[in-house]
């Protein structure tokens, strides 16, 4: 297995070797089986529609090629893994990107031992300001990081099933009945490899709008952003690192949604793709407002600290707690059971004894 051209796929090439020189001779002979008795069922299918010879030699034709890639599939895993990444590399070159998760935490590594101490002290006093840059700082800083890990681990889990169970699901396919699931598998292995690819689109980008480049940002330079001409006039921004932790915000959403993005592109959703950035932006709209509600009985500080943690618990799916959820969750509970005994089951037959009134 090739060693990949990104850091995120450094987990994979040790776990596919890792199956590849254990358990993949296993594999092999129990795909061999279910390939033969997939073939069989393939020469009966042709039978029964009346000894179709065309039905018989694509049967035949899907089990040379099965027999084959089962045979040479660490060699053809790896060739599909190359390819992507062969496109992928020369788009990510383009404009030098190189691997924009690595280089960008490796500058907010930089950036919090120059600035991120002194921010972070800088909110001893427990004002609403500092409060704020605080809860900002420790949000951005801890998102994109975990954002990378949680992309890696499943770019690498899903990549290892991929190859892992790879060898069975080809074995289906001589039989017309079952190879749903090869063509399924096929349809998987195109998307995951896909990852690599939207991943050097996005890194190609940013960097050709030349937001990568941290220092830039904290000199105030945010024409990328749109903003370069109202800030530009004002100087370097006024710490800079809040803003830095922002926008890695945003590229930690833009990283977890390319296996939503490249599954849609792959299977013609285009809107789907627009779908989920607007319902990403909603859940984080509604925990914003949500947290700030809960928290404003703590003053403006509750409010804005409210407020973030709302927004991260939006971004992952949760939902603020509130005194007056259960109470609303219990009314319309007795509320659904009371609506629902006057209901009866459907296609219910009627009853003939039963009385109708005009």
């Amino acid at each position: 297995m090739p060693t990949g051209i990104f850091e995120f796929q450094t987990m994979l090439t040790s776990a596919v070797n890792g199956i590849s020189a254990s358990i993949l001779g296993t594999e092999q002979s129990v795909s061999y089986v279910l390939m033969t008795i997939c073939l069989v069922l393939g020469i009966y299918e042709a039978y029964t529609k009346g000894g179709d010879l065309r039905s018989l030699a694509g049967t035949l034709l899907k089990y040379a090629v099965a027999a084959f890639l089962i045979g040479n599939w660490t060699a053809f895993f790896s060739d599909a893994y190359s390819g992507f990444n062969q496109l992928a590399s020369s788009i990510d070159s383009a404009y030098g990107a190189v691997d924009l998760a690595k280089t960008w935490q490796l500058q907010l590594s930089t950036l919090f031992a120059d600035k991120g101490y002194q921010a972070v002290f800088n909110a001893i006093p427990w004002t609403p300001s500092a409060l704020l840059t605080l809860v900002e700082i420790v949000f951005a800083y801890l998102i994109y990081p975990i954002a990378v890990q949680i992309f890696a681990l499943i770019y690498t889990f899903w990549g290892t099933c991929l190859f892992a169970m790879g060898p069975f699901v080809i074995a289906l396919a001589p039989s017309s009945l079952i190879n749903s699931l090869t063509k399924y598998y096929a349809l998987n292995l195109g998307i995951w490899n896909a990852w690599s690819i939207i991943y050097a689109v996005f890194g190609c980008l940013i960097t050709a709008i030349h937001a990568n480049d941290v220092n830039a940002i904290l000199n105030g330079d945010l024409g990328s952003f749109g903003l370069g001409p109202t800030l530009g006039a004002t100087g370097p921004l006024d710490g800079g690192i809040e803003t830095i932790g922002l926008i890695s915000i945003m590229y930690a959403i833009c990283i977890l949604l390319i296996p939503m993005v490249a599954a849609f592109i792959l299977r013609g959703q285009f809107s789907a793709v627009g779908l989920g950035l607007s319902m990403t932006v909603s859940r984080i709209t509604h925990g914003i407002s949500h947290g700030a509600e809960l928290g404003a009985a703590a003053g403006p500080a509750g409010a804005v600290a409210g407020g973030v943690v709302g927004a991260g618990m939006g971004l992952m799916g949760g939902t603020m707690p509130s005194t007056f959820s259960s109470g609303g969750a219990y009314g319309a509970l007795s509320v659904s059971q009371g609506g629902g005994g006057s209901m009866p089951p459907p296609n219910t037959p009627d009853d003939p004894n039963m009385t109708r009134f005009a």
